[in-house]
């Protein structure tokens, strides 16, 4: 049934938004199908669709596809190439642009080399760099939104990052101001690992799941947090900064593997290709590099299985650069959370490897643009 009531204007938002969020969520429908699943009369209908020209289009049948008998019912899509988002990862080693469309299907990806020492305004310079080519790639002139990951706490109110322990000279860069007008659209700045947890649950390793613990492991360890399948981040953007507390061992942690593989810690990859070599060593049964597997498993548990304790998730994603390890890092992980735990946690490896937070970047990016889409105020 159409809404009614005294002010036309929100009813025809309310109309608008209802027939939006049914052709979004589907291949296509008939124009009976979204009278059904909207509740709105098919005269109202019909109207939305008539103004909705860069959003929805009729789908008109291939020529010499089989003709039904009588008039074939007419059927409309979600045009979701008619804007895009970017996701952005500015992290360490790395920028990451990712470019989607309306539905979130990747139309392009790029990415360029930094190092923990580049200065902000070079860090900055290449992130804009990498989002132009991207854009340029995929054909694009604008977004409707640029999503942006970064390590650190980070106030997303006001897109500025608070405080960097890992990239020290990146406290206090304001993102939102920096990567203003580079796009055309308005700029979301989240923390990475906060970012890569909203990856996980929605096409990753955590699909289907609302309360989520996700660690990116790497030279440094940090944890994001869905509680209900939304972010929690605490009052000062901080949450699951547990990292930070050196009882924990996390920041030494991959000095084992470092070690192990002789490298130099202040090396840039060092860390990763350490670990690397340490699991390769696993796989054709060196005992010494199992031990180390296992010695880092149990630093890993100590602060994993105190937020384990406190939030109490139905899962935990090991994600970032030891994620390609899979069960050689999870299977120990949970035999160790086992002990700690007082109920068995589910431990997953990430299937989104090192795209994980510039996927959640778009997911941000995404989710403001359905905001604008399908929500309604007065």
């Amino acid at each position: 049934m159409t809404l009614t009531g005294q002010d036309p204007a929100l009813l025809r938002r309310l109309n608008a938004a209802a027939v939006l969020r049914a052709l979004h969520g589907a291949d296509e429908l008939t124009l009976t199908q979204i009278v059904t699943t909207t509740s709105v009369s098919r005269a109202t209908v019909e109207d939305v669709l008539a103004g909705l020209p860069d959003l929805v289009e009729e789908v008109v049948p291939p020529p010499g596809g089989p003709r039904s008998v009588g008039r074939p019912a007419k059927r409309y899509r979600f045009r979701a190439e008619a804007g895009h988002v970017v996701g952005l990862d500015i992290g360490p080693h790395k920028v990451l642009a990712v470019t989607a469309d309306l539905k979130g299907t990747i139309v392009d990806t790029r990415r360029s080399a930094v190092t923990p020492g580049t200065d902000p305004a070079a860090r900055i310079a290449a992130a804009k760099a990498v989002v132009r080519r991207s854009l340029r790639s995929a054909g694009v002139s604008s977004v409707r939104a640029l999503g942006v990951g970064t390590t650190g706490v980070v106030d997303p109110a006001v897109g500025k990052v608070v405080l960097s322990d890992r990239l020290p000279a990146w406290t206090g860069m304001d993102l939102r101001s920096a990567l203003d007008g580079l796009a055309g659209g308005p700029v979301l700045v989240g923390n990475d690992t906060n970012l890569a947890a909203l990856a996980e649950r929605w096409r990753g390793a955590a699909a289907g799941a609302d309360d989520v613990l996700c660690i990116l492991v790497g030279r440094s360890i940090a944890a994001g947090l869905l509680i209900g399948g939304k972010l929690h981040q605490g009052r000062n953007g901080a949450a699951g900064e547990i990292g930070v507390m050196r009882a924990f061992g996390w920041y030494t942690a991959l000095d084992r593997f470092l070690a192990y593989a002789g490298h130099d810690p202040d090396r840039e990859g060092s860390a990763r290709s350490a670990a690397e070599r340490v699991f390769e060593a696993v796989r054709q049964g060196d005992e010494e590099a199992a031990t180390i597997v296992r010695a880092f498993a149990q630093d890993l548990a100590k602060g994993i299985g105190a937020a384990v304790l406190t939030v109490d998730p139905e899962l935990v994603v090991v994600g970032g650069g030891m994620s390609g390890a899979g069960e050689l890092l999870a299977a120990p992980l949970r035999a160790e959370l086992a002990e700690i735990c007082l109920f068995p946690v589910r431990v997953e490896a990430s299937t989104l490897g090192s795209e994980s937070v510039a996927l959640g970047a778009v997911r941000l990016a995404l989710d403001h643009v359905e905001d604008e889409l399908f929500g309604v105020r007065a």
